[in-house]
């Protein structure tokens, strides 16, 4: 059986990581390829961001959201473990 704790806090760490460890591989890559994206985009400042007073809020705002949904996403599948 996977432990909740160390699923969550791979989770926190990078999206996706959680679940590669709960053994759900097709979610993981998912995941990670989204987070990675996000977070290269976020960091290179693309003209894609839509920018409010030159600074960047709607990416780091997805960002924040895959986190929240990765772990609770994480936390149903491994109470079904």
């Amino acid at each position: 059986m996977k432990n909740k704790k160390v699923a969550v806090l791979l989770s926190l760490l990078f999206p996706g990581l959680g679940h590669l460890y709960i053994g759900k591989y097709v979610d993981g890559i998912i995941f990670l390829i989204a987070a990675l994206v996000l977070w290269l985009i976020t960091f290179l400042r693309s003209e894609f961001i839509l920018r409010f007073n030159n600074q960047t809020i709607i990416l780091p705002l997805v960002l924040i959201g895959l986190y929240i949904y990765t772990i609770f996403d994480l936390y149903r599948k491994v109470e079904k473990i």
